[in-house]
């Protein structure tokens, strides 16, 4: 509906409806062939257009038994109904096709481990339609941060914050505790999560909540670490210096297991899985840029965690 103004009326709304009908009966040349045009009773159209000059509290055209002209204002209107209906059917043609095709901007927020993992599937993408603008933002935000930002896509580690946006399922990777070999041998090996309050923690903040606390199980240890840090990567680097514990996605850790950097704590008795989500805002209305693009990603993701997973067994 096209909203119009009148600076000395109160302002109604029109449906593009009837615009479309004068327009229709405009260039049938009559009521009756616009009638028969579009298989409405003739009076309808009649009277259609009738509320429409009432509306706008001016003739549009002049009726008489052998012909319809328009008046003065009745052209005007004509030539605007025109390029409005015209512009309506462009941008509906445009964003349609925008649905179906690849094309525009697409901004894509991830946490950084997994936008590295997912380096391949971006690569491709954008080498597969160059057309299509890629904004990549790589941040260790929390997921509520993000969620007040404009994205068409974010990749999330753990479940979804706010239920008003579709969280699809991509995977899920897994998370251990790890010491390096030198930390143990001076400080000593943790036999049971409580041991670990006398330890030094490095401790991983993802701004989600203002509580610090591992989770061993149904167990929820309450800690005071005397480093925190926004990275997995930095809490990785820090661990094989020697510096303390930290919890680890598998996928980071897991080589340096096997090269002997770091040890895996508890003999792995509280490994535990989080999900990861693709999160985008509407169900219905997806567009196809971003569907072509979690599909990839949800296609190898997977495989790519379960890889590198294994490099530490």
């Amino acid at each position: 509906m096209v909203r119009i103004a009148n600076s000395s009326r109160c302002r109604f709304v029109m449906k593009l409806e009837d615009m479309q009908l004068f327009v229709l009966v405009v260039e049938t040349g009559s009521f009756t062939n616009a009638a028969d045009y579009c298989h409405t009773p003739k009076s309808t159209i009649s009277r259609r257009i009738s509320q429409l000059e009432k509306d706008l509290d001016t003739r549009l055209l002049q009726r008489t038994t052998r012909k319809l002209n328009m008046t003065e204002a009745g052209e005007h209107f004509y030539l605007r109904a025109v390029n409005i209906l015209k512009d309506v059917e462009d941008t509906e043609k445009e964003l349609t096709e925008g649905q179906e095709t690849v094309k525009g901007k697409l901004v894509l927020y991830a946490p950084t481990l997994i936008l590295d993992k997912c380096r391949h599937q971006v690569s491709n993408f954008a080498n597969t339609y160059p057309n299509c603008e890629l904004e990549l933002h790589s941040t260790a935000m929390g997921q509520r941060a993000v969620l007040d930002k404009r994205f068409d896509l974010m990749v999330y580690i753990g479940e979804p914050y706010d239920s008003s946006f579709i969280a699809r399922p991509l995977g899920d990777m897994g998370y251990d505790y790890f010491a390096s070999p030198e930390y143990l041998e001076g400080h000593g090996s943790p036999e049971s999560p409580e041991e670990l309050l006398k330890h030094r923690c490095i401790y991983r903040i993802s701004n989600e909540s203002d509580v610090i606390s591992w989770n061993f199980g149904e167990q929820e240890l309450m800690l005071k670490p005397e480093i925190v840090c926004d990275s997995p990567y930095m809490a990785h680097a820090l661990a094989i210096q020697g510096t303390g514990i930290t919890r680890l996605p598998l996928i980071l850790a897991a080589v340096s297991v096997a090269r002997g950097q770091l040890v895996r704590l508890f003999d792995g008795k509280y490994t535990f899985r989080r999900n990861i989500y693709g999160i985008y805002s509407s169900r219905r209305y997806l567009p196809h840029k971003v569907k072509v693009l979690m599909d990839d990603i949800k296609r190898a993701l997977p495989a790519e965690v379960a890889h590198l997973e294994s490099e530490g067994k």
